[in-house]
This record gives structure tokens, C-alpha cells and sequence, in this order.
């Protein structure tokens, strides 16, 4: 199994600090509004890795934080008139509606910053002790200059000469004439006018961005840990500052593998409530099935970006609409324990397409790769079932029952296998399902008539429709 490692630029073998087990960080949201799709990207893409880990036997410990006071939360407290608890608490129950609808997995723990003061508060200390960092004026920040390796971490690649630019607009600051260096960022800042505080030895103040995430790593998880996640936006400045911070610290490397989602964008701009380009999930939700989202989120992989448009999610919805009218299809038919060689070979289709998904998988978690081979192993069990009519038996039924759990296990597209009510998989009557087989070869004999007189134009239509259906027609010459 290989993943890609950002600290690296490159794919490398998994292989966990320890055997059959996985520490796991990823970035949570800043509760200050609702949830976005780009959000969820994020959410759902770690959703696959941490499903997928546990699929190969790994016992994951993963956390994902909430971010519960910072600039955005105060400034969205003040202009809603709320105190800034109200507010966060109100957008973390949103957040969790939508991960709960989205069957994204529970994580091991979910801890907020405000539940971590003491610990922030001794890891600056610990910090300035080791001189790493120092107070400047009731604020503290770290010093990059303390850190040799710094400027190497997740580089990207950019205009040398911006780079002071970039510093002054990316690291978080208290008061930024207090610093000694432009690239040093704050780990404490001194309270302003009417914002939230908390006290410490420096004085009345809150913390800042960055340390949040490195205490709640050594606390829930250890000084190193396997997997470090968060959205392509993050490498800098946080996950940079977190490294800094938390080898400084520690003395030990902090994360072996660093993996980045990509975004969703709209209109090749990444989508975002700075730039008010954003769709909240919950609107979204309100005309797609929540697995059509999430099946439009997993059809890009994990590290690439969806473009969205309003449009976006009807392909996802005719596509999820197909695959369950296949598993209607399959519980439906009617089944015999006869063997032949045309079941066989289908029950034999299941077993290469679940290899060729693992194999996919497990190319750091290829799901456009895996999702094609679901796609064409449903097409063929279609054409069976309906075009070729043959007579599924109990051994088909039980491998494609089986194949589902293994599908939902690690995309989490099929969480009504979980139900205790499954009538709905199933059509209602023979007579409906003998209709729909009966109309597909009418369909079919017009078609071939049609190609018998050359009216191709018409002919491919119907084909391309029918194919939209899930039903694979095959042309012969004429």
C-alpha cells in the first residue's frame, strides 16, 4: 500500500511507527458558519483513508479538532451579537448533522481548543524555556530563526522575492511590530478591546492558530504520530508552523506522513466564505441525496480538485440512481440453485472487480480508478439480468450481498445496508420487473430495425440513453 507524502513529493510504502496501528491528525473545521462543500471534500476524503486503514487491519486512532475561537469566530460573534461559545457551540451540532448524513465515520475524538487552554499555555511556556520562542509586549511568538530547517518544510515553489510578502500576510499575528523576525508567528496574543481571553503568565490574551493543533496531537496522540491531514491550503503556514513547533518541542520528528485533500473550486477559485463563492451542504441537501454528494466529492481523488457548478452533482445523481436500481434489480430477481457457466463467470466478475478496487485503493486511495471498475462490474450484472436474462442463484446473491458490505465498508456509499429495514432495495412485484425487461428488448428490436435502415442518427441516441440507464447494447454491423 502506498500513499502520497507531501513532506516528500512523493508516493511511499505505508509502514506505521507501530505494527497494525495508526495515529491519525486531521485539521477540522473553524465553527463560524455552515458547512461548504469544500469542507466536506475534506471531511469525506479522510473519511475514505480512515475507512480504508481499517479495512486492512489497522487499529486507527484518529482525532479531528474544531477550531472554537480564533479571529473569524470573534468577528462573526460581534456582528451576529452572540457570545462567541453560542456561536461555535451552534456550528459544531450543524457540523455534525452533516457528517452523520454524510456517513462519515465517527473519529476517536473531537476536541476544541478552548478545551486545551492549560496545555497551550504550558507548551508556550515550555517553548520560551527551550528558546524557541519568546514574549514580546503580552504576546508570544515563536522563533523561526530557532528552527534551521524551516524554510524547507512543504516548500512550495514561488517568487523567492514575495516571500516577506507572503509572511506578513499568512502568518498569524498578535501585533505585528512586536516581532523580532517577519516569519515568526504568535502562540499566545495579547487580549484586544472586547475580545474573549483567557489569563496566563504574559498577561490576559488567547491563543494562536498554530498551537492549537500541535497540543492536541501530543495530547491524544503522542509526541509522533503516522498521519498528519488537512486541505492543500493548510501546508502553509500551519502544518509548516506545526512542524516547527512540535519538533522544537519534542526533539522527535512529528508527522511520518503528511497527506493533502484538494479543493472543491467554483469557477477555478477554490471555493471559500473569504471570497463568498461557497454552497453550504445543507442547501446542496436540500435537492441531492446526501450519498450523491458524496459520491460527486470521491469521484475526483483525493488530492485533486472538483470544479463545481450548479449542474455538477447530476451526473453524480444518475449515476448513484443506477447503481441502486442494479442492487433493486439483483434482490428482486427471481433466483434458482441451478449452476451455469454464464452465473459463474459473473460470480467470478465480483471477485476480480473487489481485487481490482483493493488494488486501487491501495495506490493512495485511487477512487476514480475504484469507482470506474464498480460502474462496469453493475453494467455487466445489468445486461445479465435484464438483456440476457439470466437465472441468478443463491451463490451470485451472497457474493454480490458480501461485495456490497465490502463497497460500503470503505466508500461508505451504501449505508442502508446498515438499516434494519431493507424492503425498499427490493421492487415490489415480478409483474413491474417482467415490464421493464419486456420494454428493454422492445427498445432494443426498434433499435435494430432502425440500423436495419440505416438511421443511425436516432439508433445511436437510443443507445446512448439506454447506456445512461446502466444497459450495455452492442452493435453488429448492419
Amino acid at each position: 500500500m502506498k500513499v502520497y507524502n507531501s513532506l516528500t513529493f512523493e508516493k511511499e510504502e505505508f509502514k506505521t511507527l507501530e505494527p497494525g496501528k495508526v495515529k491519525m491528525y486531521v485539521c477540522g473545521v473553524t465553527v463560524y458558519g455552515s458547512p461548504h462543500l469544500g469542507h466536506v471534500k475534506s471531511a469525506v476524503a479522510f473519511d475514505l483513508i480512515h475507512r480504508y486503514l481499517k479495512y486492512k487491519g489497522y487499529d486507527v486512532n484518529i482525532v479531528k479538532n474544531y477550531t472554537d475561537i480564533d479571529d473569524k469566530i470573534i468577528k462573526a460573534s460581534q456582528e451576529s451579537d452572540l457570545d462567541f461559545r453560542t456561536l461555535s457551540n451552534r456550528y459544531v451540532e450543524e457540523y455534525e448533522e452533516i457528517m452523520e448524513m454524510l456517513n462519515v465515520a465517527k473519529d476517536t475524538y473531537n476536541p476544541r481548543a478552548t478545551e486545551v487552554m492549560d496545555l497551550i499555555i504550558k507548551f508556550a511556556q515550555e517553548l520560551i524555556k527551550k528558546g524557541h520562542a519568546y514574549e514580546k509586549n503580552g504576546s508570544v511568538y515563536f522563533s523561526v530563526q530557532s528552527f534551521p530547517k524551516y524554510d524547507t518544510i512543504l516548500q512550495r515553489v514561488k517568487d523567492t522575492q514575495a516571500e516577506d510578502e507572503d509572511y506578513i500576510a499568512d502568518q498569524d499575528t498578535a501585533f505585528g511590530e512586536d516581532k523580532l523576525d517577519v516569519r515568526d508567528f504568535a502562540l499566545w496574543k495579547k487580549m484586544k478591546e472586547g475580545e474573549p481571553y483567557w489569563e496566563s503568565p504574559w498577561g490576559k490574551g488567547r491563543p494562536g492558530w498554530h498551537i492549537e493543533c500541535s497540543v492536541m496531537i501530543l495530547n491524544f496522540l503522542g509526541e509522533s504520530i503516522d498521519i498528519h491531514g488537512g486541505g492543500q491550503d493548510l501546508k502553509f503556514p500551519h502544518h509548516r508552523n506545526e512542524i516547527a513547533q512540535s519538533e522544537s518541542y519534542t526533539g522527535k520528528p512529528f508527522a511520518k506522513y503528511f497527506l493533502h485533500n484538494g479543493y472543491v473550486n467554483v469557477n477555478n477559485e477554490k471555493m471559500s466564505k473569504s471570497l463568498n463563492n461557497f454552497f453550504t451542504v445543507a442547501d446542496i441537501a436540500k435537492e441531492y441525496d446526501p450519498m450523491v454528494i458524496r459520491w460527486y466529492l470521491i469521484s475526483s481523488h483525493y488530492r485533486s480538485s472538483n470544479n463545481y457548478t450548479p449542474d455538477s452533482m447530476e451526473p453524480a445523481k444518475k449515476t448513484y440512481e443506477r447503481l441502486i436500481n442494479t442492487i433493486k434489480k439483483v434482490n428482486s430477481a427471481d433466483y434458482s440453485n441451478a449452476k451455469s457457466d454464464e452465473i459463474n463467470t459473473l460470480i467470478e466478475k465480483i471477485d476480480v472487480s473487489k481485487n481490482k478496487i483493493i488494488e486501487a485503493m491501495d495506490d493512495d486511495f485511487d477512487t476514480p480508478v475504484a469507482l470506474a471498475e464498480l460502474l462496469t462490474l453493475f453494467r455487466e450484472i445489468n445486461k445479465a439480468i435484464l438483456q440476457d436474462n439470466i437465472k441468478i442463484n443463491k451463490d451470485f446473491k451472497d457474493m454480490f450481498s458480501d461485495f456490497l458490505k465490502f463497497i460500503e465498508s470503505i466508500l461508505g456509499i451504501f449505508p442502508f445496508l446498515n438499516s434494519k429495514s431493507k424492503s425498499f432495495l427490493a421492487e415490489s412485484t415480478d409483474e413491474k420487473d417482467n415490464l421493464i425487461k419486456n420494454l428493454i428488448n422492445l427498445v432494443i428490436e426498434i433499435r435494430s430495425k432502425l440500423r436495419e435502415k440505416k438511421i443511425y442518427d436516432i439508433s445511436d441516441s437510443i443507445r446512448d440513453r439506454l447506456r445512461e440507464l446502466g444497459i450495455e447494447v452492442e452493435d453488429k454491423k448492419v
